[in-house]
């Protein structure tokens, strides 16, 4: 007897899948061609985006790297300007607005 329900345990699943089966394919028949489209391009972004947030993580180890190395520059350049017997209060950086004293009234010599 336990044999028998055990055979119609899985005969039961094994058509259980078939019926699954059979009625994805007659579902994927009946979806409209631009909900197919659709489908399909979601797969292709879905992909996109992945291949996009493996080189964001590469690039923000990148950023990692550099601004370690940036720390290490200024360390640097501080212990230097101390020997120097010089205060280093500003250190120009990219968004620093710098202002040249060019004398701009003044003849040039020919």
């Amino acid at each position: 007897v336990e044999r028998h329900h055990t055979n119609l345990n899985i005969n039961t699943d094994k058509r259980c899948r078939e019926i699954q089966a059979n009625l994805t394919a007659s579902a994927v028949k009946n979806i409209p061609e631009s909900l197919r489209e659709l489908a399909q391009q979601n797969r292709v972004m879905k992909r996109e985006l992945l291949l996009h947030q493996d080189s964001i993580y590469e690039t923000e180890q990148e950023i990692q790297l550099i601004k370690e190395d940036i720390r290490k520059l200024q360390k640097q350049f501080k212990k230097k300007s101390s020997l120097l017997n010089t205060t280093v209060t500003d250190i120009c950086t990219p968004d620093t607005e710098l202002t040249l004293d060019i004398p701009t009234h003044q003849m040039l010599p020919v």
